[in-house]
């Protein structure tokens, strides 16, 4: 039988004999075994291979999320999300779905999961605008709810009030009795016919006249009862509006130009516009007063998040940033 075992001698001794499993390690039987690994050890292929075995090693610690999974994904349709869809589904059809729509309703629950975890591992909301956009939303929408709307006191809605005064202008009010002229007629003739009638209501204006007899017949009302400019802006148009904020005195006057034609007033009311109290105003000065404080809070919040961050600016975006100088004689575009 051939011997493979390399011989080894140091040119005193004889070729060492196999060793016997009672050989002790330390004993020159032992020799041979501790020759063959030094010489294995000085092999550059042993080499090569510790280190591949290293390297595999290394990158499977590394790496080791990458590695498919032989564990399936799982979507879940937990008693929330079926509760949920029954709710929606009685919210909008006033009734209990059928087996076959409650069933319709479960799969297409579970096709938008399996779709959606599929999206995601895809990297598909990375870099989209609309996804962006929504969950910026979502984080408005999330320090908005942290902001404390508690029931303002009657002292806080006077103070904003009082700041705001602008804000709550009570508009002027008209009321009046008219007389309608048609705009289809000669201008000249229907405009001399209310001046006549005019002058007479003027000279007797204690008289009482049958206005619907008066003028042309017409649909509209014979009577406005405090009225406000945008209300007769609505329904006569924006010049007969601005023609009859003018007027400062009771009594007949006009004739004053509507969409619709020619009108002689008998005003029996003017309340000039001024500042509105609290109890007038008490709901609109509420809701501000809360949409305010909740803008503030909010900025507040967004305020500590931004001072959790670090701003950089690179030098090309710096250039951007600053506005372009215009020269002599040239204006900014």
């Amino acid at each position: 039988m051939v011997n493979f075992w390399p011989r080894v001698t140091d040119g005193c001794h004889p070729p060492a004999r196999a060793v016997s499993p009672s050989s002790s390690p330390s004993s020159p039987q032992g020799e041979p075994v501790l020759a063959l690994g030094g010489w294995l050890w000085r092999q550059p292929l042993v080499h090569f291979l510790l280190l591949g075995a290293l390297l595999f090693g290394l990158y499977g610690v590394v790496q080791g999320a990458a590695v498919p999974s032989t564990v399936a994904p799982t979507v879940t349709l937990d008693s929330p999300t079926l509760d949920q869809l029954r709710t929606d589904w009685r919210r909008q059809w006033h009734r209990d779905p059928t087996a076959a729509e409650w069933q319709t309703l479960v799969d297409q629950a579970l096709r938008d999961q399996v779709l959606y975890q599929e999206a995601l591992a895809l990297g598909l909301d990375q870099n989209d605008l609309i996804i962006r956009r929504r969950l910026i939303q979502k984080m408005e929408f999330l320090m908005e709810g942290g902001v404390d709307l508690a029931e303002p006191q009657e002292a806080d809605l006077q103070a904003y009030l009082e700041a705001h005064v602008d804000r709550y202008q009570l508009p002027p009010r008209l009321s009046f009795d008219q007389v309608y002229f048609r705009g289809d007629q000669g201008g000249d003739q229907a405009s001399e016919a209310a001046h006549q009638l005019l002058a007479r209501l003027q000279a007797q204006p204690r008289l009482a006249y049958p206005l619907a007899k008066l003028g042309d017949p017409t649909l509209l009302p014979p009577t406005y009862t405090l009225a406000t400019p945008e209300q007769l802006a609505h329904g006569l148009g924006a010049t007969f509006a601005e023609q009859v904020a003018a007027v400062t005195q009771l009594g007949w006057q006009g004739p004053f130009t509507s969409v619709y034609g020619s009108h002689l007033l008998r005003v029996t009311d003017i309340q000039p516009g001024r500042p509105a109290t609290l109890a007038e105003v008490w709901s609109e000065v509420r809701r501000d007063w809360q949409r305010d404080r909740q803008a503030q809070q909010g900025a507040t919040a967004y305020q500590r998040l931004r001072d959790r961050y670090r701003l950089i600016i690179t030098p090309a975006a710096q250039t951007q940033l600053t506005p372009p100088q215009a020269t002599v004689g040239e204006r900014p575009a």
